[in-house]
């Protein structure tokens, strides 16, 4: 079977979905229409419905208004689709709602790489505009008031729709059942129209309507709280006249529950329609590859940024001619030094001063006047062609962008939006908290959210906020450190920029089906106390650690939580505090709370609830391992090659599993990997082992492994990561001063039969080398090390390895020595 990526319980919490690993390429292909259909696949199940994101659609260009005739444009590629491009297994799917939680209402974005891909270092060369299948966007940070070219005819132009409520003679186009459908439930129908942004109203009409893929889904807050309630669109329907229709399929309490929140602009009601869409962003120009880069440097202690030599060169230079004083009016100006020389010349009695082929003598008495000494002027030389500039370079950026549409309507103005007999009057707010610890009695307590006008619905928080890994295998972490470089050491910035997203624990879900299941009363609607989990989105904020004039301080940060995608950090802070801030992030469970903190959560149902927030590099969100499955039809057991995925070594100390095939899910246990010690798995290594499942599955194939992979711990290596993190100007590699030193006593080596030493060499990798004789003993050299050392080791200046070859007036020479490593600043050589 070919390479893929892992089924992992907690990211079928967060609604992802496995997926085949695609070679790396660019800009890469579209998906087949079959995918984006299966991509639509929504399941539901009595007790607990689960929905992958609704049937999103790649629209086909619309003609534009105008009357002007347009030639039929190219095909636009279709856009980003979360998920699309995934593994759809109907099993996978159906087993879902047994396993964990109500995924109905999710949103799914573009991981940081994908959306500003020229943002983190190490991310490719990008294409040029030939080469690439999406429309090329204006700027990187793309959006519907911009306008998109064609990638091969610039004349070609598109625009990015938005939408807006149809309105026909005096009403809004929508619809609300009165009955129930065949499948027990109630219809809502919206219809849509497209518009473009005022900004550009007036060009669109000559323009094309972009294709893009369209999810939605009604959000309002729950009376009396800041809870935010979301029903998702069973179908986005084309519309002949234009637009959309979209569609949701509601039970009798999730119809009222709606028109109630028509009513009351306190409920914010409103329809976000997601927009997704891939385009062309262009890159930052990139330095030349040989131009010179920056180095980090222990100065007496301290940590400094030092330019690279020739920019610094560059600016010593514009400094002085900035500072020299202007010359004072009549004031005699020397000439340039070779006028100079040739007026200085001597020029008694003959001597001649000769510029090409021009002989000019000077005569003392010759009263007659002669030309000026100076050198003939000679032709200017032909000025070298300007070189060409770089042809610009693209990035694929994939794009998922709300539109959002406010639904207020007074029954007075809007009856036609209320059937006759729904319940649509106040309701007052119940809700209750359950706090249940996992692991159970030992384990941190969890808040659960059950509403009891719904109390077949219960709401659960993540576990916590983690550093985010890239999209893109090698899943390095999403973060970067941005150097800014004043005019001199104390104004140097840097500026980190990370994605942190929610993570949730699938075993812990687990056991919360178990132990609320006697939360919910039996109802005849409901006699087996069937329940969905839900995860909960309410009001918060962003508690976090920072340095603050050189003390750490808990801040609140400006964020929005988006609590199905995470959010991304900005923080600014002193060069000098680099290191600190890279220890800790380097730091599995250190001392220091930097960099860390919690979202406060403000439900309005009791007191305020808190979701820590880890920034660390051992402990992160995101894919860790590719995978190679080849399931036994006959015995239901499940052959698995794991590949580590990520810069770093994986350690493994538990790997829960289970196997699912069609409905049916049962546990699993590993043979052949031994984990009663941890396993560490070193990057592009990988371990083979084969799933045995407790008890036959039953169901069709193919089986899954599902595997909870919150235990594997990564063991951060800070070379490797730094590669995929500090800003592509800074040098992976520094300097530092090594006095290399010998004494007279050991040149002379008495009592040694080969007798006087001539030289000593040391040679340092990196092709530096000092040479010790009778007339120099001391030598200072600049030496290279890791730029790694500076960052971890606050107590060096650099870890350095040398070799030593010792040189004897005789001629005989010693062998030379075997690397060694050293941290010191002075490096004493002997004859041994």
């Amino acid at each position: 079977m070919p390479l893929g990526r892992l089924l992992n319980l907690n990211q079928i919490v967060a609604g992802v979905r496995p997926a085949p690993a695609a070679p790396a390429a660019e800009p890469a292909p579209a998906p087949a229409a079959a995918a984006i259909a299966a991509a639509g696949l929504r399941i539901r199940i009595p007790g607990a419905a689960v929905a992958v994101p609704p049937a999103v659609h790649a629209a086909t260009p619309v003609a534009p208004a105008a009357a002007a005739v347009v030639a039929p444009p190219p095909a636009v590629a279709p856009a980003f689709i979360p998920g699309a491009a995934l593994r759809v297994n109907p099993a996978v799917l159906r087993a879902q709602p047994a396993l964990i939680a109500q995924l109905e209402g999710r949103t799914l974005r573009p991981r940081l790489d994908a959306l500003r891909p020229g943002l983190l270092p190490n991310t490719g060369g990008g294409f040029t505009r030939a080469e690439s299948a999406y429309p090329i966007s204006p700027n990187a940070a793309p959006d519907d008031r911009c306008i998109f070219e064609d990638a091969k005819n610039p004349q070609q132009r598109y625009w990015l729709p938005r939408f807006r409520l149809r309105n026909g003679n005096g009403r809004y186009e929508i619809s609300v059942a009165e009955n129930q459908g065949q499948d027990g439930l109630y219809a809502v129908s919206l219809a849509l129209e497209t518009y473009p942004a005022p900004e550009i109203a007036e060009a669109a009409r000559t323009m094309v309507m972009m294709g893009i893929n369209r999810a939605a889904v009604i959000a309002y807050r729950a009376p009396g709280t800041s809870i935010e309630q979301r029903l998702p669109a069973g179908e986005i329907l084309d519309d002949p006249r234009g637009g959309c229709v979209v569609m949701l399929h509601l039970n009798l309490a999730e119809r009222d529950n709606l028109l109630r929140a028509f009513m009351s602009a306190d409920t914010q009601c409103r329809l976000i329609v997601s927009r997704g869409y891939t385009v062309a962003v262009p890159r930052a120009a990139a330095a030349a590859p040989d131009a010179p880069k920056r180095q980090l440097m222990m100065v007496k202690g301290q940590m400094q940024l030092m330019r690279a030599p020739a920019a610094e060169m560059m600016l010593k230079a514009n400094v002085a001619a900035a500072a020299a004083p202007a010359p004072d009016a009549g004031a005699r100006i020397a000439p340039p030094r070779g006028m100079a020389a040739a007026m200085l010349r001597p020029g008694g009695g003959g001597a001649s001063i000769i510029e090409g082929d021009e002989v000019w003598r000077r005569k003392p008495f010759d009263p007659r006047p002669r030309p000026f000494p100076f050198p003939r002027p000679q032709p200017e030389p032909q000025p070298e062609p300007e070189p060409p500039a770089p042809e610009q370079r693209f990035d694929v950026s994939n794009q998922s962008q709300d539109c959002s549409i406010a639904l207020l309507f007074e029954p007075a103005l809007h009856p036609y939006l209320y059937p006759a007999g729904s319940a649509t009057g106040p309701r007052a707010p119940r809700w209750t908290v359950h706090s249940l610890r996992f692991p159970a009695d030992t384990g941190r307590a969890h808040a659960y959210f059950q509403d009891l006008n719904d109390p077949a619905r219960i709401y659960y928080l993540p576990d916590s906020f983690k550093l985010a890994r890239r999209s893109d295998a090698p899943h390095a972490p999403a973060l970067v450190f941005q150097v800014d470089q004043g005019s001199n050491a104390e104004q140097v910035m840097v500026d980190l920029t990370c994605e942190v997203r929610p993570v949730t624990d699938g075993e812990r879900l687990l056991a919360a089906r178990t132990a609320l299941a006697d939360k919910v009363p039996v109802t005849a609607a409901n006699p087996t106390r069937e329940f969905e989990l839900r995860l909960l989105r309410a009001t918060s904020t962003l508690q976090m650690a920072l340095l603050r004039n050189g003390a750490v301080r808990s801040e609140t940060v400006p964020a929005t939580i988006d609590w199905d995608n995470g959010f991304t950090v900005n923080e600014r802070f002193e060069f000098k505090d680099f290191q600190d801030v890279f220890g800790v992030l380097m730091a599995a469970g250190g001392a220091s709370n930097l960099l860390q903190g919690s979202v406060v959560v403000a439900s309005g149902v009791n007191e305020n609830v808190t979701v820590p927030v880890k920034l660390n590099f051992a402990d992160m969100e995101g894919e860790l391992f590719r995978s190679i499955e080849t399931p036994d039809p006959n015995t239901g057991a499940v052959t698995v090659k794991l590949l580590n995925a990520i810069e770093s070594a994986l350690r493994i100390t538990r790997l829960p599993v289970w196997i699912t095939r069609g409905e049916g899910l049962v546990e699993g246990r590993i043979e052949g990997l031994d984990l009663s010690q941890p396993v560490t798995i070193g990057p592009d290594q990988s371990v083979d082992f084969v799933v045995q499942p407790a008890t036959l599955p039953t169901g069709p194939l193919p089986a899954d492994a599902i595997f909870n992979t919150a235990s594997v711990r990564a063991v951060p290596d800070g070379e490797a990561i730094l590669k995929y993190t500090l800003d592509d100007s800074i040098d992976q590699e520094t300097v530092r001063t090594v006095t290399v030193m010998t004494a007279p006593e050991v040149l002379t080596n008495a009592g040694d039969e080969r007798g006087e030493i001539l030289s000593i060499i040391i040679e340092f990798r990196g092709n530096r080398r000092a040479v010790l004789n009778a007339g120099a003993t001391s030598v200072d050299i600049d030496v290279p090390v890791p730029l790694m050392d500076i960052l971890l080791r606050k107590d060096s200046e650099g870890r350095y390895e040398y070799r030593k070859t010792v040189v004897f007036k005789s001629g005989q020479k010693t062998p030379t020595s075997a690397w060694q490593a050293d941290d010191t600043g002075v490096l004493f050589a002997t004859a041994l």
